[in-house]
């Protein structure tokens, strides 16, 4: 199922089919070490992670979304959400995330699934809050999160890397701002940090 369509990507949900996209992703030692984890997952590690996301998709309306290059129709990264009850147990949040394959990097492909995850969550999910862990070093993630508008809370413990992982909270604003593209005018949402 289509989740979100940018100028060059498309977002959509995991199939089992995709196993393979996705050994290229968390089978890749490089991708994992800004995850956390102490090495690439395994292929049955990486089905079940698959299996998991089809699992909440159908349970809460999101997960990290496969994204497919519209160019080459290539499964090139992951990008989405997942529930995040660490941070102020008070106030669940969702926590966003994007992974991509090597190749994929340094061409603003992790800006624009993000942007349009983000748009997502502001339409289909009425979700004020998101939030986003960042694996210490990855300079790349903060400068995107940055750009998205997040803001920096703090360090917060998480358990599943039992570290502390410098932690970003973006809020969406109701309001929508319009913008001009080539004399067409489309509805954006006015991101604000809080």
């Amino acid at each position: 199922m289509i989740i979100a369509e940018t100028k060059r990507l498309l977002l959509r949900t995991w199939t089992l089919d995709d196993l393979s996209a996705g050994m290229n992703i968390w089978g890749d030692k490089d991708v994992i070490k800004y995850l956390g984890l102490e090495r690439p997952m395994t292929k049955e590690e990486v089905l079940d992670s698959i299996k998991r996301g089809i699992d909440h998709q159908i349970k809460y309306g999101y997960q990290h979304w496969a994204v497919v290059s519209k160019e080459t129709g290539e499964l090139i990264g992951a990008c989405g959400f997942s529930s995040f009850k660490q941070y102020r147990e008070q106030e669940v949040s969702i926590e966003l995330a994007f992974h991509f394959v090597q190749k994929a990097w340094g061409y603003g492909y992790a800006s624009e699934a993000a942007e349009a995850c983000l748009d997502y969550a502001h339409d289909n999910l009425k979700i004020d809050r998101i939030v986003a862990g960042v694996e210490e070093g990855n300079i790349r993630s903060i400068r995107i999160l940055n750009k998205l508008g997040f803001r920096y809370l703090g360090l917060v413990y998480f358990d599943d890397t039992k570290t502390f992982e410098p932690m970003y909270e973006f809020r969406m604003t109701p309001k929508k701002r319009f913008k001009s593209d080539g004399g067409k005018i489309e509805v954006k949402i006015n991101r604000e940090p809080s």
